[in-house]
């Protein structure tokens, strides 16, 4: 496992909700973990009347007490509405390039780009992937791994099983940071539903030897 690792997070509650578990585990085990959201989330459902600015206010404050949950290290939250033009999608990239030099991480995760059902997420992981192909060259930085992370739309099948056993109440109370997103979807009950699914499931025969768990995709440039 590298030293460092970078999760990329379309909206400020990706990472909690994809892999909070495992990003508590990682760093339970000495890994740095770098957290990069893409977007504002100011464009977010939320039963509250708030404008722009200040639900994106919100959802900086939000995932900020989130990342302290976890314990994650350096979190950087873009100032972005959207990636939807070539502005914003430049805008993206340009910092995401500055984060991967200044950081060098050995693995980075992202939502898978095809399979996640989000369109966002499909354009944030096609920006990251783009820039990491024009940087192959580049003797600075080399990525060992590229994960998927499994979020709006289940995986049918997956290169990894974190068992999250003893990190499933630390990614819960991540998740619960984000209150102006649970009040209007219980994405703590939807996801645990998925995590303990694929810990029942994860082997075909024997006892189930874990209570929780996540899983990844490995992509290949």
């Amino acid at each position: 496992m590298s030293k460092t690792i970078l999760v990329v997070s379309p909206h400020p509650d990706d990472l909690e909700i994809a892999m909070g578990g495992t990003v508590a585990k990682l760093i339970d085990q000495g890994v740095s973990v770098v957290s990069l959201v893409a977007t504002d989330g100011r464009g977010s459902t939320t039963v509250d009347e708030l404008t722009g600015d200040e639900l994106a206010e919100v959802r900086r404050q939000e995932v900020r007490e989130a990342v302290s949950v976890l314990g994650i290290q350096t979190l950087i939250p873009l100032p972005i509405e959207d990636v939807k033009t070539e502005k914003n999608k430049q805008h993206f990239k340009n910092d995401f390039k500055e984060t991967i030099l200044r950081f060098k991480p050995g693995e980075i995760y992202i939502p898978h780009p095809q399979i996640d059902k989000h369109p966002t997420h499909r354009i944030v992981s096609e920006l990251v992937l783009d820039e990491l192909r024009e940087l192959s060259n580049n003797k600075e930085f080399k990525v060992e791994k590229i994960w998927c992370y499994e979020v709006w739309t289940p995986f049918s099948s997956y290169d990894r099983v974190e068992d999250i056993s003893k990190f499933v109440d630390l990614k819960i109370m991540a998740i619960e940071a984000h209150r102006s997103q649970l009040e209007y979807k219980n994405y703590t009950e939807g996801i645990l539903g998925l995590n303990k699914y694929r810990a029942v499931f994860d082997e075909r025969h024997g006892v189930t030897k874990m209570e929780y768990a996540e899983v990844f995709i490995e992509l290949m440039l």
